[in-house]
Formats: C-alpha cells, structure tokens, sequence
C-alpha cells in the first residue's frame, strides 16, 4: 500500500523527471521551486523543511502511478517500482511510449502522475520508519479509574499537547480515540474526554496505539523519506512537518494504519522560490 486518490475520478497525464532524479511509484511528484533554473521535469517531493514545510518551496503535483520502463524494476526496500532518469540522446534504454504531447520514440524516461490540489482526497499508510513496519503497540501498565489517562510501554514517538491521538486496540474500550493533552511523552498520557470504561492494567491488558496525527482536521504530518509513500509517524512532527486536513484516521489493524486526508491549501500558497 502507498499513496492513492480515495474518491474521485482521477486527471492522469505523463510527465519527464527531473535530470538526475529517481522517481517512486506510490509517492508524490513534485515542482521544485527551490531550483527553478534548471527545472526540465518533476522531482519527488521531499521530507518537509520547517513548520508546515516553510523553508521548502517544493509543491505536490500528483501521485506517481506509473512508469514508463520497458521492463519494470522494483526497490524492495521502498516496496515500490522505480524509474531513474536518464540522458535520452542516443540512449539505448527501453523507455517506451506515453502518449499524450510527447513524441514517439525519444526515449525519455517518464512518470505518469494522478494530479492533486487542495480539494483531492487521498489515502495513505503510516508506518514506523519503513514500509511495512507498523508504529508500536502499547501495553498499558498504569490505567485510570476515571477513564482519562494511561502509561504504557513506549510508544514510536512522543506525544505532542493537542496534536497526538491514542487508540484503544484492545480491552474494554477498544475503538475509541482520544486527542493526548499532556506534555511529550513516550508512555504516560491524558485526555480531556472520559472513556466508557476504566482503562485498565488488569490482564489480558489493554493496548493502545499513539500517533502525532489527529482524528480529523489540521494535522502535521512528515514523509517517508526518500520513497515518500507513505507518513512516518517515528518522525516528531515538532520543527518539520506538512500540514494536511485529515479525514479519517484509521489505526484499527496492524500494518493497515491508514489517514484518509487531503492536503492542506497552505501547501501551494507559500512564497515561491521565484519570487
């Protein structure tokens, strides 16, 4: 699973990378305002700079969703298929046809992007660090007969007051989701909103997951870097981050912890690298 529009009827269209850079299906293409100059093509959007990506100019343009590779290749690490630019005078690689403006045969490599603006909604994995590791599960050893808070054993990241969210995997409250209200913490946290139940300590245990990402609405999120398919909640998310409008937050399985959002307006409206 990487990145994907959720709803919609897609706008598709082939488009040259940028010389030098390697592209990763399932992750976002990008304009590079930062270096404008030599902008030929689309690079991939890289992990965000600064408090809602303020020191990087780079603009999402779209899910990449093909390659067009003759013969695929695939990055085991990223779990993904992958082109490499290369020069197309005289090349003898097997880039092969687009369609589209482009002209047959000139043997450009090429990605094809799914296009997203401030009202796309999309869909996304998190992961702990790499695709396919889930973020952890903690077991809960001091609960709360009010319902209002827990220590566990250590979570993937530190809770941030107001932007971190807990999820009850298991026990009497399992499914339930809390905003965390407590200072930065790997295993003791607090929210304002009691649970149905006491949380308990109590075998078989309850369990819980945290992630710096709220149920819905304004939330900071940071990418996977290098192949950028997917959040990574080990990331704090307290100096550099993206901001994206979250609509669902899904951490009810292991390995498919999901956020249906959508990127948030402010992502194209910063200052541009040619100002």
């Amino acid at each position: 699973m990487a990145f994907e529009r959720a709803t919609g009827t897609p706008y598709s269209i082939w488009v040259p990378i940028a010389y030098t850079d390697t592209m990763y299906v399932g992750g976002f293409a990008a304009w590079d305002e930062t270096d404008y100059a030599d902008t030929d093509g689309l690079s991939m959007l890289p992990v965000a700079a600064g408090a809602f990506n303020v020191t990087n100019y780079d603009k999402p343009a779209g899910v990449i969703i093909g390659t067009n590779n003759r013969n695929p290749v695939f990055n085991s690490t990223g779990k993904c298929e992958y082109i490499t630019s290369a020069s197309p005078h005289d090349s003898t690689t097997e880039f092969v046809l687009t369609g589209g403006v482009y002209p047959g045969g000139a043997r450009e490599p090429m990605v094809k992007i799914d296009m997203v603006d401030a009202c796309t909604v999309l869909r996304g994995p998190l992961v702990d660090s790499a695709m396919g590791t889930a973020p952890a599960v903690g077991t809960v050893s001091t609960g709360s007969g009010a319902g209002t808070g827990c220590t566990t054993s250590a979570m993937s990241v530190a809770s941030i007051d107001g932007f971190s969210t807990i999820y009850f995997r298991s026990g009497a409250n399992k499914g339930s989701y809390r905003v965390n209200d407590n200072t930065a913490s790997t295993t003791t946290f607090t929210w304002n909103i009691p649970l149905y139940a006491d949380v308990s300590e109590a075998a078989p245990w309850d369990t819980a997951v945290l992630v710096n990402m709220l149920p819905f609405g304004l939330s900071r999120a940071q990418l996977l870097a290098t192949y950028g398919g997917a959040f990574d909640i080990d990331e704090a998310c307290t100096s550099h981050y993206f901001g994206i409008d979250v609509l669902v937050l899904d951490l009810a399985e292991q390995y498919k912890e999901s956020v249906t959002f959508r990127w948030n307006v402010h992502n194209w409206l910063q200052a541009s690298g040619r100002d």
